[in-house]
């Protein structure tokens, strides 16, 4: 990732020139005068890579990417029971966000200080001698993406907010400003990016640029989104006179002819009396929606874009920081750099519990979190399931009476030696026991890292900065968004059934024709995708074709913080939670005949692990047992829970068990196999072989599922959830923080019960 390094570079040195401002106070000792910056390409460049600096800031590495997109029916933070209200991510995650939790002013300073940087160069751009050159328009057009990015982002979490459009005067009265209606923004970027697309300075990927760059792909894209956004659903103000007079409250929307109507049912939907949640007109809507899909086809058509073929591949690129530059699946990375600044891997993604001998320092934290309802909606042919929902940590094993060994292993016709590893820890995979809403995120993995990282990690003692990429946008969002407006203004087409269909069909490239060995149902791959493929094509009726675009936007798109804001302009957030809570519960019930989940799984671990040279020759295989067998998990219920082993008494006999070649962590005279090196680690059998499921009751139930996404969706009563006593309905808009209201000299106040 040669490019990603020097971009950096000289964003980081590009600081110099950007300006250091307190929420929209704009001066800054470092800052060059203006009249120099905007007289040479160069200094234009720089500059403009000094806003993709500003993006390497907390915004693009924690707050927008990891917290904010956290809180759906597949996403949450680590964060329940006691912890679910604090004033943090762990009580805004969870709905019960406070005007005291300061990373809230960290996100708005930042992101304003972006949008500041960017006006001040479409402003000195636009009053310079240079206006013409081509390259410098397209950096105009990068700066006024980037800017559109940022302004889109903090309405879906703060509404209504001040609207700066320009550079700072003078006298600094167009600094301290109030609200403005959040639908005249969208509006003013909807115009500005159509004009950034006219102009058609913006190169494609592999047209000089990479998606380290913004580019065309990725600014109809955005532009196609912010139509979506703006015909869809938003919670408004009401009960203040800033509100009325600006004309965005709830009132006012109602009266200009918005609507709680759902599109496609003709019923209400889930609304506040008083902060409404509202759409356009069908009218406009129909309009806005036209506007994207000429967008979405116009990135279909140039064929600049695709999915990767393998979703396993395209995720170890990522992690690898290496550029797809075949498929240009990523539309827009933020480009991080190594050692510089990035979240992802470490604050989301696979565990690594302590400091690790394979892996060095405990470097992640996996702040977000999936469910076991997701990892049960994954068919088991689904390639992403494993990618996705993680059910294991890495941690180390005592090994110390391990011995080495003789033996050996032929390997491709070639003869070599198995060795053990011997020492005081070995590390391995372990399953987690009962953690129905405590699954990690495989996307972001420190096992798919570059040698690179694993060699600095070995010796390192405090965090460090991965590096991996900010993905803004991926093709499969450009398809399902083009499915759902196809499906809007027409219909579910057969364009829109095709663009959903190849999403899914993408997920079984890679997988095996048989799902796993553990449970022999008799499941493929080709019975999987005709299945889908069928379901599809029964989808006669708009709603019914939405709900398969959602699901599969929740098994695409799980952990990348993009769901949370589909979710709202489709006024579905609510509704997803709480199908997700009863999900659960009708999940586990033996007594309704509803169970899927299981009291235990077995597994196995791989017996051998081979070690290659540098050509690819395997000149040793090593025998620790770290990795699982993941084809041997018996995910699905049939034996692990539901088919009872041969015998008259059932709850001894483990014929089963031996049957299938698992271990079980009993003595060899107890009439339990231990093929292998089981046998000298009946710990790590024990641990890790035969593990609670989601089946087992959980212990803290009564206490804590009620504060999954509690200020959302209320209080669960046993079957449903119960939302009276919640201060507002649908309440997802986060508070502006207090020191932020404080300093604005009365201009900026919260609604919405803040």
């Amino acid at each position: 990732m040669k490019k990603i390094f020097k971009t950096t570079i000289i964003c980081v040195s590009a600081l110099a020139i950007t300006s250091c401002n307190d929420w929209l106070d704009t001066k800054s000792d470092s800052q060059l005068d203006e009249s120099a910056l905007y007289t040479s390409v160069e200094s234009i460049k720089l500059a403009t890579y000094g806003v993709y600096a500003d993006l390497c800031d907390e915004p693009y590495t924690q707050l927008m990417t990891i917290h904010q997109g956290a809180g759906t029916d597949i996403e949450l933070i680590d964060g329940i029971g006691q912890t679910a209200t604090g004033d943090n991510e762990r009580g805004g995650l969870n709905y019960n966000a406070t005007t005291s939790w300061a990373k809230l002013g960290v996100l708005w300073e930042k992101q304003y200080k972006t949008i500041e940087d960017c006006n001040r160069i479409v402003d000195g751009i636009k009053a310079s001698s240079l206006i013409a050159d081509p390259e410098v328009m397209k950096y105009s057009a990068e700066v006024r993406v980037i800017r559109a990015m940022v302004y889109l982002d903090m309405i879906r979490v703060f509404g209504d907010i001040p609207f700066q459009w320009g550079g700072a005067k003078s006298d600094l009265s167009n600094v301290n400003v109030g609200k403005t209606d959040r639908d005249i923004i969208l509006d003013a970027l909807i115009a500005d990016l159509e004009a950034v697309v006219a102009e058609d300075k913006l190169p494609w990927c592999g047209d000089g640029v990479s998606s380290e760059h913004v580019n065309m792909g990725y600014a109809r894209g955005l532009l196609a989104n912010i139509y979506m956004t703006r015909a869809g659903f938003a919670l408004r103000e009401n009960n203040n006179t800033e509100a009325e007079a600006g004309g965005y409250s709830s009132d006012k929307k109602v009266a200009a002819g918005y609507t709680k109507t759902d599109p496609y049912s003709g019923t209400d939907t889930y609304s506040d009396a008083t902060f409404q949640t509202l759409r356009p007109s069908d009218t406009d809507r129909a309009m806005l929606y036209t506007k994207a899909l000429g967008h979405l086809k116009a990135v279909i058509d140039k064929g600049v874009h695709k999915m990767n073929p393998s979703f396993t591949d395209e995720w170890d690129k990522l992690n690898k920081l290496e550029l797809d530059q075949t498929y240009y699946e990523n539309m827009f990375e933020i480009p991080m750099g190594f050692g510089i600044s990035g979240e992802l891997g470490y604050s989301i993604g696979v565990r690594m519990n302590g400091t690790t001998t394979d892996w060095g320092f405990s470097n992640s934290s996996g702040k977000v979190k999936t469910t076991a309802v997701h990892l049960y909606s994954y068919a088991p042919c689904d390639t992403r399931r494993d990618i996705s929902c993680i059910a294991f940590e890495l941690k180390n094993f005592d090994r110390t009476d391990l011995t080495n060994s003789n033996m050996e292993e032929e390997v491709g016709g070639v003869t070599v030696p198995v060795e053990t590893e011997t020492g005081s820890a070995v590390t391995a995979e372990s399953l987690v026991k009962n953690k129905p809403f405590g699954l990690y995120l495989g996307k972001w993995d420190v096992r798919k890292m570059s040698d690179r990282w694993k060699t600095q990690n070995l010796t390192a003692s405090l965090k460090f900065g991965y590096g991996i990429n900010t993905v803004r946008m991926r093709y499969p969002q450009i398809l399902l968004w083009y499915a759902e407006c196809e499906n809007e203004l027409n219909g579910p087409t057969t364009a829109a059934k095709d663009a959903l269909k190849a999403v899914h069909a993408r997920a079984y490239n890679d997988a095996p024709e048989q799902a796993y060995n553990g449970d022999d149902t008799g499941i493929t791959a080709s019975d999987e995708l005709a299945d889908f493929n069928t379901d599809v094509d029964n989808a006669a009726t708009k709603a019914d074709f939405m709900e398969l675009i959602s699901k599969e936007n929740a098994l695409e798109f799980c952990g990348e913080g993009f769901r949370k804001w589909d979710l709202i302009r489709w006024n579905k957030l609510h509704d997803a939670i709480v199908q997700a809570k009863k999900d659960y519960v009708a999940m586990q019930d033996a007594d309704a005949g509803t169970k899927i989940f299981q009291d235990k799984v077995y597994f196995k671990y791989k017996d051998y692990e081979e070690v290659k040279d540098e050509n690819g020759n395997v000149i040793k295989v090593m025998a620790p047992e770290k990795s699982i067998d993941w084809s041997s998990v018996t995910w699905y219920g049939t034996d692990g829970t539901n088919k009872l082993p041969l015998g008259s008494d059932p709850s001894k006999d483990k014929g089963w068990i031996n049957a299938h070649g698992y271990r079980y962590a009993k003595a060899a005279s107890d009439g339990y196999d231990y093929p292998g090196f089981g046998k000298d680690h009946k710990d790590l059998n024990g641990q890790s072989y035969v593990m609670n499921s989601f089946g087992q009751e959980y212990a803290n139930f009564d206490t804590e599922f009620s504060t999954i996404c509690g200020g959302l969706v209320g209080t669960w009563d046993g079957t449903d959830c119960n939302d009276a006593g919640l201060k507002v309905k649908n309440r997802y808009i986060m508070p502006i923080y207090n020191n932020v209201i404080s300093s604005s000299n009365g201009r900026l106040y919260n609604s919405y019960g803040y």
